[in-house]
């Protein structure tokens, strides 16, 4: 019986293959900036987006077509996120879009793209600019928390830190870093604590000792950085090579793994969207297969990636048919099972109306001197305490 069960499945696959081969591909765009400061956290999420396309292809496709993911680098530019918008819609006709990275470069990528209406799954960014003027469309969907989002659930976690009372902030120069800003000095004022530095960068410095001298004359109990994933990496390397030890050591994840920091990472404390590590029914199997696929760590960045992907393809399974309007009711309406666990498009703060993850999700993790990492915030998901000081 087992035989002929294993033969009639063989025979289904071989008979799918062809029936996928002769149809055409539904064509994803999928817009990020995979060279330039930004790659870190674009190439991150592009690899959770093939992951979950190829989950569906391997299984037949959607409805016996398969995935075609149609790659552009947008270089985190905005002059060069409009010329992809461009070609994907009006050359590539592409079906949906799954992608984004970059407040900035993607102001510009959607600003182009909104006389197209298309379904928009944004992975990435976090401007509350972004919300403003596409968060009201039926056709645009996010998946990464706003500003107000990730500063509130940042500020939450630094009242938590027994002692802690300065807090010295340096940020990206362009949308995500100065709103950021902006949101963290509200919450922190709100919180009791004194912002005693509050300094702009431009992303992709190779530069940071005039910032660290400050904050080494300063002494503040926190050093917050608004950054993406290589100003991160680089600012707690020069720390450390320049000996400059703040008590904490703050970042907000944006692609990179424990493993690019080196012994610069030591105790540095991410606050994130995800980890490997929280406490999720199922989880445990997802990351498995996942790391099994990659041969490597999986981020949250590249969580964002998958579930942008994913939740697009559950919606259509639900549709029955690759039709808009049935797919952008699904995406308003389900529940979807993802490594953040049970979650669903809902309305924001600030007038958003398909927003995925909020503050309620954040916590905080920290780098140990192990080569290891733990989630140290909130309480009711956190594996181990806090090293603080860190120094």
């Amino acid at each position: 019986m087992r035989r002929i069960l294993a033969s009639l499945l063989a025979a289904a696959a071989m008979a799918a293959a062809p029936a996928m081969a002769q149809q055409p591909p539904l064509k994803i765009g999928v817009p990020l900036p995979l060279t330039g400061a930004l790659a870190g956290g674009g190439n991150q999420i592009l690899w959770g987006i093939q992951y979950a396309a190829g989950e569906t292809n391997d299984a037949g496709g959607l409805f016996g077509r398969k995935i075609e993911l149609v790659v552009e680098d947008t270089k985190g530019e905005p002059n060069t996120s409009a010329t992809v918008a461009a070609k994907l819609a009006t050359q590539d006709k592409v079906d949906a879009f799954v992608g984004g990275f970059g407040s900035t470069s993607d102001y510009a990528l959607l600003n182009a793209l909104q006389r197209f209406e298309p379904i928009f799954m944004h992975a990435g960014s976090s401007s509350v600019r972004l919300e403003e003027a596409f968060g009201k469309n039926d056709w645009y969907y996010h998946i990464y928390i706003w500003d107000y989002h990730r500063q509130k659930a940042a500020v939450n976690f630094f009242k938590s830190i027994p002692g802690a009372k300065t807090l010295a902030i340096a940020y990206e120069d362009k949308l995500y870093g100065t709103d950021g800003s902006k949101f963290t000095q509200q919450y922190a004022k709100e919180a009791g604590l004194e912002v005693v530095m509050n300094e702009p960068f431009r992303a992709g410095t190779p530069d940071f000792a005039p910032i660290l001298n400050r904050v080494k004359g300063l002494d503040p109990d926190i050093l917050f950085i608004i950054g993406y994933s290589g100003d991160n990496i680089q600012i707690a390397r020069q720390a450390d090579q320049l000996g400059v030890k703040p008590k904490l050591l703050v970042t907000q994840g944006a692609g990179e793994k424990r493993s690019d920091f080196g012994p610069a990472g030591d105790n540095v404390v991410v606050i994130d969207l995800w980890s490997a590590k929280q406490s999720t029914p199922g989880l445990a199997d997802w990351v498995k297969k996942a790391e099994a696929k990659r041969g490597g760590e999986i981020v949250s960045s590249a969580v964002q990636g998958y579930v942008a992907m994913r939740t697009l393809i559950d919606a259509a399974k639900a549709a029955g048919s690759w039709d808009r309007g049935k797919i952008l009711a699904g995406l308003a309406s389900m529940t979807f099972d993802t490594p953040y666990g049970k979650v669903a498009y809902t309305a924001s703060e600030m007038g958003g109306k398909h927003q995925l993850i909020t503050d309620k999700s954040m916590i905080a993790v920290q780098y140990k001197p192990d080569g290891g990492q733990e989630v140290v915030w909130p309480a009711d998901k956190a594996a181990g305490k806090i090293t603080y000081p860190a120094r």
